[in-house]
């Protein structure tokens, strides 16, 4: 059961995170590709086109999204609920049955956690430096490669439903990952990366599949992620921009009152 419990909260901080972090922002890039295929530059043009345009998606600010999270390894099925604004506030719930309810967020200065497992705390290190990343309300499209200082298409490679082109990221620290684009539609595809998992950062898959429409934005409605042989499975049931309730962002009492300590 401890060992299930160690999935779980990985599957938690994957869940708060299937937005693509981002890293700190980069004036300079070196950009390249390999045997003529297109530069990264324009894989992420196409991809903004693809999924609606630059117009549209800065026309929403606010962002809900509800869903379902599956670890099948477990048998384990919780509800996941996404509040997000722009440009860097989030906050998750998660539901899991026998495990509890979850919550996290960042509020554009603190970032926090709470579930049964792990108890309430305020982050700290990397894990809130994963939160405050995940926390880019464009991460996904408007600010792929943002914080690479090198951005480089290096090959086409096969997945089930067809061929992508994979963009190699490196970052002013000299750590690298990867962004997949289909080469049919244009659209994000995937990204492997090292990620906050259940024993710190971790080497991650996540693959995107099935793009719907919501509100003239097309979005992934599958995300994928495979961390230390487990896989972890969110599906989307809808997604609304609608403005959230006033105080979706407020920190919870028992985070506040960590803090006034």
């Amino acid at each position: 059961m401890k060992t299930i419990h160690r999935y779980v909260v990985a599957a938690i901080f994957l869940a708060v995170t299937f937005g693509f972090a981002a890293n700190t922002y980069s004036q300079s890039v070196d950009e390249s590709a390999a045997d003529n295929l297109p530069l990264p530059s324009s894989l992420f043009a196409k991809h903004i086109e693809a999924v609606g345009g630059e117009e549209n998606l800065r026309a929403h600010t606010t962002r809900s999204i509800y869903g379902n999270l599956i670890i099948n390894a477990y048998s384990i099925i919780g509800d996941i609920e996404l509040v997000a604004e722009a440009p860097n506030k989030l906050s998750t719930t998660i539901e899991l049955g026998q495990f509890g309810t979850s919550r996290s967020g960042y509020n554009g200065t603190v970032g926090w956690s709470m579930d049964p497992m792990s108890g309430s705390r305020v982050l700290q290190g990397e894990a809130l430096q994963g939160m405050i990343q995940s926390s880019d309300f464009y991460a996904d499209n408007l600010n792929l490669g943002k914080g690479a200082v090198k951005q480089e298409t290096v090959e086409t490679v096969t997945f089930e439903d067809g061929e992508h082109y994979k963009v190699l990221l490196v970052d002013e620290n000299g750590e690298q990952s990867s962004l997949y684009f289909s080469k049919e539609s244009g659209l994000l595809s995937g990204m492997d990366r090292m990620q906050f998992g259940m024993t710190g950062r971790v080497s991650t898959e996540i693959r995107l599949s099935n793009y719907v429409e919501f509100d003239g934005i097309k979005t992934a409605s599958k995300f994928t992620s495979v961390q230390s042989g487990i896989e972890t499975v969110i599906e989307l049931d809808s997604v609304s921009y609608a403005p959230p309730a006033d105080n979706a962002f407020e920190l919870p009492a028992v985070i506040q009152s960590k803090i006034d300590q």
